[in-house]
This record gives structure tokens, sequence and C-alpha cells, in this order.
């Protein structure tokens, strides 16, 4: 069994957002030791020395680099970072360039739970595996809800606010709309309906429960679900909402249009410019959407050998002849090791043939100033290619 270092960003220690991967691990008996990231809030970060030494590396958003600041593959055989989509900002607009975040990742692997970071990754170079998480369905509690009631989860004033949601709903009035106020982390203070809109839509309000189930009763009460921010890493929130049979709204942005289909199973709108929108379906939409997390789910169960596959596979038989690792390939013990199975063995490519071409490309990929200087150097190398076929010919 592998010995597995999990460095992650310490606020999913509240959250326990992300502990689905850990259990994923630990039930096939690998050991899993936990490095929490609390550099963000200006406390301890996890450090390289702490993690080095294992047979595995999980960088969970958060990253601890090496002291020399080179690339992972360099200092460590298996070394996976699991980067969440809204740590990037897409949903602002172009994005800024990102090739120095990625350069230290190339010739590691990297772990998507969102389609659009694995072809961001793949097209940096990474080798890059994707799999959709669901939560599992709970048998659903019979809670018929008559009318229109609402649960917005106001968490970022600066994202989805009661502004925005208020255009959203303009041709429109509900039962009820519940307002929990729990907001992220440095996120502005919140602004509350006027007098006219609490009226008009019997909004009520709360702010954190100490016992989680209380927070889960008023999303009960409720059909339609808010998504609380304008992109998600994963979504636990309104993926939750969608396996208790909720229509949720949420903005056409990852993940939620990840999961979404406008209209099918929820809906969707844009946040540039929105629009009221049709609410005159949502219990079949709310259906709709508990069936697809449910049809997920199974699909996520089958996935999990091949994501912990990944996981464990050292990062160099991902990439014969793409880069010179500094470290073998161990051999990985599994379940099958374990009982003394034969297992086959996955044996190392040679390392190619030492050439000035394959010299140069090398140095490139472990060096920001050799990619830089590549305008000037590579014509020559090209030059000096035509003439040495030149003379051989």
């Amino acid at each position: 069994m592998a010995r597995i270092a999990y460095v992650d960003h310490s606020y999913h220690r509240t959250t326990q957002s992300t502990n689905f991967l850990r259990e994923m691990l630990r039930r096939r008996g690998h050991q899993v030791h936990d490095f929490w990231d609390d550099a963000w809030k200006g406390g301890a970060p996890a450090t390289w020395a702490e993690v080095k030494d294992y047979d595995a590396i999980i960088m969970f958003q958060s990253y601890c680099r090496p002291e020399n600041g080179i690339a992972f593959r360099q200092v460590h055989p298996n070394v996976n970072y699991i980067p969440m989509l809204d740590q990037f900002g897409i949903w602002q607009g172009p994005m800024f360039d990102q090739s120095a975040f990625w350069a230290p990742f190339q010739g590691s692997k990297v772990l998507n739970f969102s389609s659009a970071l694995h072809c961001l990754a793949t097209g940096f170079g990474i080798a890059s595996h994707w799999a959709r998480y669901y939560q599992q369905a709970e048998p659903q509690r019979v809670q018929e809800v008559h009318g229109l009631r609402g649960f917005f989860w106001l968490r970022r004033q600066d994202q989805i606010n009661w502004g925005l949601i208020s255009r959203l709903i303009q041709n429109v009035s509900f039962d009820r709309i519940h307002i929990h106020l729990a907001q992220d982390p440095g996120s502005q203070p919140p602004e509350m309906p006027d007098e006219a809109d609490i009226v008009k839509h019997s909004i009520t309000t709360s702010t954190w429960f100490e016992d989680r189930g209380q927070l889960t009763d008023l999303v009960d009460q409720a059909n339609v679900y808010f998504s609380p921010r304008m992109e998600e890493g994963i979504g636990q929130s309104f993926l939750e909402a969608m396996a208790r049979g909720k229509c949720v709204v949420a903005s056409n942005q990852g993940t939620m249009n990840e999961y979404i289909l406008h209209g099918v199973n929820g809906l969707l709108y844009d946040n540039r410019a929105p629009r009221p929108l049709d609410f005159s379906n949502v219990a079949a939409l709310g259906i709709q959407a508990r069936a697809s997390v449910v049809a997920g789910y199974e699909q996520w169960l089958a996935a999990e050998d091949g994501i912990v596959d990944f996981i464990l596979t050292p990062s160099e038989r991902l990439y014969v002849g793409k880069y010179q690792h500094e470290f073998p390939a161990p051999a990985i013990r599994d379940e099958a090791t374990e009982l003394n199975q034969e297992v086959p063995t996955v044996q190392r490519s040679l390392a190619p043939q030492t050439t000035l071409t394959s010299t140069l490309r090398e140095q490139a990929n472990r060096h920001a100033a050799f990619r830089l200087t590549r305008p000037l150097w590579h014509p020559l190398l090209r030059l000096a290619r035509l003439v040495r076929q030149a003379l051989q010919g």
C-alpha cells in the first residue's frame, strides 16, 4: 500500500468538501496523511520538506514548491496536482498568461474535476485525468413543496447578490425565499433586500448553523435553489441541492454548466446580461436534477479505480520520450501484489540518445530562459541540421 501526502487548502477542513478523495484512497488500504495549508489566512504553509519522502503526493488546490523552484518532476517521481476551476476566475473574462503557473507541473500529473480544466491542463502539455464527481443521492424524504419557495445562500456579495437574484425573479412572486447569510472569508458585507422585496417574496434570513441539519431542513423546504457562486471548484452545495430534487438556478459558468442543461435539469442564466427566468416548470426540473445525480453517481463509482490508478502511477510512465525524469519509476504495490498475485510490470523506457537537439529541448523544458531565447538559437539549430544533411547527402 502507498504512503500518500495530502496537501490541502485549510478552508476545506471546515467545509469537508474534499474528503471524498481521502476516503476513496483509505478504503483501498492506502495511508493518507494530511498537510493543511494556512498561508491564505496568514498562517503556516505546507512545506515541501514535510511531504517529499512520501510515495505519492497529492496537492489539492494548494501546493508547496521545492525550495529551488524547479519542476516537480525533477524532485519527485509522483506528484499529483488537483486545481479548482474557481481559483482561475475564468468567469471574469479573458485570462492572464498562465504558462508560468503550469510550467512546474509539466512532466507531473493533474487530476481534474472540471472538463474545462482538463482541456486547459492538456493544452499545456500536462498528463491530465478527468472525472466528474457526483454525491450519493440519499433516499428522498417525502416533503411536497407547493408554489415557489426559494433558498439563496449569500456567500459572495461581489458575485451573486440579491440585486442579481431580484432580476432573475422579476416576473414572478415567490411564496417564500430564505436567505442564508454565511459568507466566504474576505467577502464584502451583504446588501439586504429592501422592504418591498421582503414583503413581496416573504423573505426570511439565517446565519451560520452549528448543526448542519438545520441548514439542510431549510433547503428541503424550498423547491428552487439559487447557486451561491459565479464559479465553482466542484460545486458540492449545488450538487447536494440537485440530489435533493431542487431546481438549481446557476450562472452559465463552470462547473455548474458542466452538470446542468438549461431547461432540462435546471436553469442557467447569463451573468453578464441577466434576464427574468421561467419558473413555471421547477417541479419537473427538480425531478430531472435528482435523476441526473443518481445516474452520475453510478458513473463516478465506476471511475474510482481509474482515478486511484492515475494517482499511483509514476509520472514518468505517462511521458515516455518527452521529459528526462530524475527518478526511476518505482514499482507500485497494490491489492494484487499484497495477495502475491502476478502483476504485469511496466518496463521503464530507455532514455533517448543524447544529441544537441535533445539537450536544447530538455533545457527549454527545464528553464524559462531557454524558452524565451528560442527565437535566437532555434534558427541556428535548423541551419546546422540542413548543413549536416547536405554533407551526408
